[in-house]
C-alpha cells in the first residue's frame, strides 16, 4: 500500500489534537517543525515514509509533550484568559489586540444608537429599522477583527466590505407594510447569511478547502458556547444593576435600556470571537462532551415528537408546531455538525457514530412530516412569505440531512471513510448562504415588502 504522507500527517494532528492538551497555536506550529523535519529529510534521500517517523521521532513522545503543555495551561490558564503575557512583545501585541477589540464593541454600540438619535426610538422598542440593521451593527466588527488577525489583502477586505455596504443600503431602502412578514424574515435570515460570509473572512483564500471549512463549524459552535455564557452573565449584571439603582431610590431603566442593553448586546459577538481566538483550546476540550451528552438526549426527543405527532396528528393545522419543529431540525443538524468537527478524521467507527447515525435517520423522519405538513398548507392557505421560506428551508434541510445519512451509511458498511462525509459536508454549506441570503433580500420585493 502506497504510503500516504497527507493522511499520516492528519492522523498525526488528530491524536495531538485528541489528548486535549495542545492549543491550535501551539499545534500549528508543531506542524510547521515536523512539515520542515520531513522536507528536510526527504532532501537527503529519505522517502515519504521514512522522513515522516524519523520527523515525529525528533519532535518527541507525544504523551510527555502533551503532559508538558498541560501543565503550562493549566499553571497559566487564567493569566492568559486574563491576559498577563509572559514576555513584553506578547504584552505590547495582546495589548493592541484587546484594544481593537475594545474598540470593534464600542462601534457595535455607537453604530446601534444611530437610529435612535435619528428618531427611530429604542432597540428594545422593536422598530423595524434595528431588526432589518441588527447584522450589521453586531457582525462588522467580527469582520474587522478577524481580517485583522488573518492579515488579509486590502482587495479582499474592500470585496466582502462592499458586500456588506451593499447589503445594508439595500435592505434600509426596502419600503415595509403589514404585516411585516418579509421584513421579520429579513432579520432572521439575513444574520445566518452574513455569518457564513464571515467564513470567507475566517479562511480567507483557502476558504475552499473542506478542513477550513470544518475549522468555520468549529469556532461557530465555539463562539456561540461563549456568546451563551457571555449573555447568561450579561443578564445577570443587567438585573443587579436594576435591582441596586432600586434600592439606592434612582431610576437607571433609561440607563440600563439605551446604553447598557445596547452597548453590551452588541458587543457579545465581537467579544465571544475574541475569546475563541484567545483560548480555543478550552472550549475544543469540552465539545467532545458535549457531543456525547446531547446527542443521545436529541436522539430520545426526536422519537418522542414522532411518537405525540402519530397519536395527535395536529402538526398541519399548527403553524407555531410546525415553526418549533423546524427550529428542532435546525439545531439537530448544528448538533451533527459540530459533533463531526470534534471527531478525528481518520478515526475508526464508534458508538458515537452509530448514534448520529440514528438521531440523522429519525431526523429526516422529521423532516419528511413537516415538510408533508407545510406543503398542506401551501395547497389550502395559498402562498405567503412565511410559508415559502419555511418549504426552501425544509427542502434545504431534507436533501443535507439525507446526504449526511447516506454518508454515514456508507462509512458504516466501510465503503468511504469519513474525510469523505467531511467534504460532501462542506461542500453543501454555501447552498445555505445562498438560500438564507435570497429570503433576506428577494423577498421583500418578491412579496410586496409585507
Amino acid at each position: 500500500m502506497e504510503f500516504d504522507l497527507e493522511a499520516e500527517i492528519r492522523k498525526w494532528r488528530d491524536h495531538i489534537r485528541g489528548t486535549g492538551r495542545v492549543g491550535s497555536a501551539d499545534l500549528e506550529e508543531l506542524e510547521a517543525h515536523l512539515r520542515d523535519g520531513i522536507d528536510e529529510l526527504s532532501g537527503c534521500g529519505l522517502d515519504g515514509e521514512e522522513a515522516f517517523l524519523i520527523s515525529v521521532r525528533r519532535l518527541g513522545n507525544v504523551t510527555a509533550m502533551g503532559e508538558e503543555f498541560a501543565k503550562v495551561t493549566s499553571e497559566n490558564l487564567w493569566r492568559q484568559m486574563v491576559l498577563i503575557p509572559s514576555s513584553p512583545a506578547d504584552q505590547r501585541r495582546h495589548a493592541r489586540e484587546l484594544g481593537i477589540v475594545v474598540i470593534l464593541g464600542l462601534l457595535a454600540g455607537v453604530l446601534g444608537k444611530i437610529p435612535a438619535t435619528l428618531g427611530y426610538g429604542s432597540m428594545t422598542g422593536g422598530e423595524l429599522v434595528y431588526v432589518k440593521n441588527l447584522t450589521f451593527f453586531a457582525l462588522v466588527g467580527v469582520g474587522a477583527y478577524l481580517a485583522w488577525k488573518r492579515s488579509l489583502t486590502l482587495r479582499f477586505i474592500l470585496a466582502v466590505a462592499g458586500i456588506f455596504v451593499a447589503a445594508a443600503i439595500l435592505v434600509n431602502l426596502y419600503p415595509s407594510y403589514g404585516p411585516n412578514n418579509t421584513a421579520l424574515l429579513l432579520g432572521v435570515h439575513l444574520p445566518i447569511a452574513f455569518w457564513l460570509l464571515l467564513g470567507l473572512v475566517y479562511g480567507g483564500k483557502g476558504w475552499q478547502r473542506s478542513e477550513i471549512r470544518m475549522d468555520f463549524v468549529r469556532f461557530t459552535g465555539e463562539a456561540f458556547i461563549y456568546a451563551v455564557l457571555i449573555g447568561c452573565g450579561g443578564m445577570v449584571l443587567v438585573g443587579a444593576t436594576s435591582v441596586l439603582f432600586d434600592l439606592a431610590g434612582v431610576d437607571a431603566s433609561g440607563f440600563i435600556e439605551n446604553y447598557l442593553v445596547v452597548f453590551g448586546g452588541l458587543a457579545i459577538p465581537i467579544v465571544a470571537v475574541y475569546l475563541v481566538e484567545r483560548k480555543k483550546t478550552v472550549i475544543e476540550n469540552i465539545a467532545p462532551v458535549l457531543a456525547r451528552v446531547f446527542t443521545p438526549l436529541f436522539l430520545l426527543l426526536i422519537i418522542s415528537v414522532l411518537i405525540a405527532v402519530s397519536v395527535s396528528g395536529g402538526v398541519r393545522d399548527s403553524r407555531e408546531i410546525l415553526i418549533s419543529l423546524d427550529l428542532l431540525l435546525a439545531v439537530v443538524l448544528g448538533l451533527v455538525l459540530y459533533t463531526m468537527s470534534a471527531r478525528e478524521e481518520e478515526g475508526p467507527m464508534k458508538p458515537s457514530d452509530w448514534l448520529t447515525f440514528g438521531l440523522l435517520l429519525t431526523a429526516l423522519i422529521l423532516d419528511a412530516v413537516s415538510l408533508s405538513a407545510i406543503i398542506f398548507r401551501l395547497s389550502h392557505y395559498g402562498l405567503s412569505p412565511n410559508r415559502v421560506a419555511a418549504l426552501g428551508e425544509n427542502v434545504a434541510l431534507l436533501v443535507n440531512l439525507l446526504g449526511l445519512a447516506v454518508g454515514y451509511a456508507l462509512f458504516v458498511f466501510r465503503k468511504i471513510g469519513y474525510r469523505r462525509i467531511i467534504a460532501a459536508q462542506m461542500r453543501y454549506l454555501p447552498v445555505y448562504f445562498v438560500w438564507t441570503l435570497f429570503v433576506a433580500l428577494a423577498f421583500p420585493p418578491l412579496f410586496g415588502f409585507r
